[in-house]
């Protein structure tokens, strides 16, 4: 039998409200009276269960699923669901009392759609719903008293009017924060996308407000001294990060950090993110963290030194991803302030103090330790000339121009430790220097190991080495592999003639450009070091330097050209004016016209074209 008429719940008001509006609408007398009178508990109204949902329906005509969608439904000890959006106990608000005291105020009102009955919404009973979003105001919300205002009867757990009028007067108007809007979206049906929606609403907003108060308030805040109006900012700053995805939630972790690192400059993972840290390392709660837990423990292998065997999070670090200074010279046995000279100059520490050890800053496990085993497993470059089979002059020599690299690159011998050269570098260039030659039981004629054909053509060891790597001679032998830098054998004719073709192709030698135009050599030199009037030399030269620091010149084809275009010798002059050089060197002193340089200089008097 359904009791007539019919009187629906409103938009919005919860299963509890509505059932107190029902005992005086149609039995004037109180709800919890009614509900007893009907052998209907209390509790299955709070928990919204199947036996109270049908006999409510067979009451008051009003559909199941509609009466189910005003209540939040039990589905198991610690599992709750309102509209089809499941959430954890801790999400609805079973103990607390909470209401929007403009909202009951305007209940009362004899013209209000409850007819002057004070109305629970149901979104009061979430937690991250702290503000009305008609009024604009701050909920109030407190401790329940007793057990028994979980049955939330506003006529019985909110204060009288008088009481609420003060509320309302003090309240200061503030905006919805982002989190809550989205709380309602989920509770409407909307399907947002992004990472937030993939998980459940009471881990989301967990998610978004641990992050936020880290954010806004510090990672040590006292998170129980926290207002409900803090809780609600950090909410809303924490959805904007979360809302985005994973690389964002970085962001805000490294900014947490950085804050972090402002109060407390040493310390681990739980130094850097403080409550974060400790709710998804100690969760004494029954519900997962979600998602957020594993965003946070990548961010804290990728960027912290954490040592393998700890537990992280709830589950064990199996292999490390950074390393600090200290860490890594308990493993290698390095001094630490040598290490971090090393780290720092193999830019492996990135804008670090080579003289300074930073303890809050991690870098990357595999590159330090590869650092740190090419320390250890290193010569002085005093001992290279037993390993390669050189001298020590040779050793100093690919040392100083890199074919061979030190620990520190460029460092010299003033380095200490960091000056050696890894074995490994010297065996990788063993390799490369080998990697081009064919194998002969013995040298082929006029073939000569390296040291011996830099005597015969007369070129630095260093720069035939840089022709064998580079693949520029054609003939190469190898010898016994135990041979080491005595193995590769080349051609000293073959070496003259290759330097030779490279370096003509560079240009023209200074020989070469004093008979072109007929003066000494040594006057093409003078020309190249004497600067005309715009301050250039009258002649410009390539500067050829070998690996012992011999400089040689050599002068472009196109530069030559464009000095005897501009210039022209005193008997050049003469036979185009049809004269003799006598006459010709007098017309030229009559009209003030000088030799670019002395003649004795060049053995020539050299005029400018544009002086004529």
């Amino acid at each position: 039998m359904v009791l007539l008429p019919v009187l629906p719940p409103l938009e919005g008001e919860s299963t509890v409200s509505w059932c107190c509006r029902l005992g005086p609408f149609h039995a004037g007398i109180e709800g919890p009276d009614w509900l007893r009178m009907l052998q209907i508990s209390q509790r299955s109204v709070r928990e919204t269960s199947d036996v109270c949902v049908n006999r409510l329906a067979e009451l008051t005509g009003i559909a199941p699923e509609r009466i189910r969608s005003t209540g939040v439904v039990r589905k198991g000890e610690w599992a709750y669901e309102h509209r089809g959006v499941s959430f954890g106990i801790r999400f609805a608000l079973h103990t607390w009392t909470s209401y929007c005291p403009a909202c009951l105020l305007e209940d009362t009102n004899p013209g209000s759609s409850s007819i002057g009955r004070r109305v629970g919404r149901i979104s009061w009973m979430f937690s991250p719903v702290r503000t009305c979003p008609v009024h604009g105001i701050l909920l109030t919300r407190r401790p329940n008293k007793s057990f028994t205002e979980q049955f939330q009867d506003m006529s019985r757990v909110a204060p009288s009017n008088k009481e609420l009028e003060a509320e309302v007067s003090s309240a200061t108007s503030r905006p919805i924060s982002p989190l809550q809007e989205y709380v309602q979206r989920r509770f409407s049906g909307q399907q947002d996308s992004g990472w937030l929606h993939a998980q459940a609403i009471d881990q989301a907003v967990k998610a978004c407000e641990m992050l936020g108060a880290c954010l806004v308030f510090g990672a040590h805040t006292d998170l129980d001294k926290l207002s409900m109006a803090q809780w609600d900012e950090a909410g809303g700053v924490g959805f904007q990060a979360a809302s985005v995805g994973p690389d964002r939630i970085r962001s805000a972790l490294e900014e947490i950090a950085i804050a972090s690192r402002k109060v407390k400059s040493g310390g681990g993972p739980q130094a850097a993110y403080g409550r974060l840290y400790q709710w998804l390392q100690f969760n004494k709660t029954r519900r997962e963290p979600g998602p957020i837990r594993e965003v946070v423990r990548e961010h804290i292998l990728d960027t912290m030194e954490v040592e393998p065997g700890t537990r992280l999070f709830g589950s064990v670090v199996e292999q490390r991803r950074r390393h600090s200074v200290a860490s890594l010279a308990r493993e290698s046995g390095i001094h630490p302030k040598t290490l971090n000279r090393a780290l720092v100059r193999q830019g492996i520490i990135h804008g670090g103090d080579e003289d300074r050890i930073n303890s809050a800053v991690s870098f990357n496990a595999q590159a330090g330790e590869t650092l740190a085993e090419r320390i250890n497993k290193s010569l002085p470059i005093k001992s290279i000339p037993d390993y390669l089979n050189c001298n020590r002059r040779q050793a100093e020599m690919l040392t100083r121009a890199g074919i061979v690299r030190q620990i520190v690159p460029g460092i010299g011998r003033s380095g200490g430790v960091l000056s050696n050269v890894p074995v490994a570098e010297l065996d990788r260039f063993l390799r490369e220097f080998r990697a081009n030659g064919v194998p002969a039981q013995c040298p082929g004629s006029g073939m000569t190991d390296v040291i011996s054909a830099s005597q015969l053509a007369r070129q630095p060891v260093v720069d035939i080495v840089r022709l064998v790597l580079d693949g520029e001679l054609s003939h190469i032998e190898l010898l016994a592999e135990d041979l080491r830098f005595k193995s590769v054998l080349v051609d000293p004719d073959e070496i003259r003639k290759v330097v030779a073709t490279k370096e003509g192709e560079l240009g023209l030698t200074a020989e070469e450009v004093a008979s072109r135009l007929g003066i000494f050599p040594s006057g093409v030199t003078h020309l190249r070091k004497t600067p005309d009037r715009d301050g250039k030399p009258f002649i410009s030269a390539t500067e050829i330097v070998n690996a012992t620091g011999a400089v040689k010149y050599r002068f472009a084809v196109e530069e030559v050209d464009r000095f005897e275009a501009a210039h022209a010798a005193l008997s050049t002059l003469a036979a185009e004016h049809g004269v003799t050089s006598k006459a010709m060197a007098a017309r030229l002193r009559e009209a003030g016209i000088s030799p670019i340089v002395r003649r004795e200089y060049l053995n020539a008097a050299i005029y400018r074209r544009s002086d004529l």
